[in-house]
């Protein structure tokens, strides 16, 4: 099975403790017997960042896509990849995100918020696998911003859209609450109690 490791990163820049935490995948992914390809790309929008990222893996024929922002990381350092594919392969479920602190700390990129737990929700990508074979025949682009009524500012991010569309097409999406997530612009961690 073919693997893509994916960043979609912000001004070339990744943080070393993701760049750190996403070898540990690919080694995981090549523990599995899978064959891991490393994705990147930088663009000036995330959401055009994400979907290229998803285009690049597809025409790939990769059957997975984790998916990992340029400032997240599993804690402690050793790659969450076992702990996300345990929880796709026991729910079905085509889209398992971890929860991962926002950037100033205070809340989390999931709904709802329940530590410690696995269950179904929406997330963020901050760190998510995905399964693009069950999500071939999903509309695209897969993310895209909503916007306000009055068109000035977002109403709802790419990722908790892309969530919702899983959702509408009749999958589940699972907030994987077990796997404790930092992120670098702020000393929260995502805790799994």
């Amino acid at each position: 099975m073919k693997i893509a490791l994916a960043i979609p990163a912000y001004q070339q820049r990744v943080h070393v403790q993701t760049a750190h935490a996403w070898a540990q995948d690919m080694a995981t992914a090549i523990e599995l017997g899978w064959r891991p390809m490393l994705l990147w790309t930088d663009c000036n929008s995330i959401e055009v960042a994400r979907n290229t990222i998803v285009s690049q893996a597809m025409q790939a024929d990769a059957r997975l896509l984790l998916m990992c922002d340029s400032d997240t990381m599993p804690v402690p350092l050793e790659g969450g990849l076992k702990s996300m594919w345990g929880v796709m392969s026991a729910t079905g479920s085509p889209v398992v995100g971890a929860a991962v602190p926002v950037r100033n700390g205070d809340s989390m990129n999931c709904q709802p918020a329940r530590p410690g737990e696995v269950y179904p929700g929406v997330v963020g990508t901050g760190y998510m696998l995905i399964d693009l074979w069950k999500l071939r025949d999903l509309p695209r682009p897969w993310f895209k911003c909503e916007l306000s009524d009055d068109g000035m500012s977002k109403s709802v991010g790419s990722d908790i859209g892309f969530c919702r569309a899983v959702q509408s097409a009749g999958y589940q999406v699972i907030v994987n609450f077990q796997l404790a997530m930092a992120h670098a612009e702020t000393s929260a961690v995502a805790t799994r109690t």
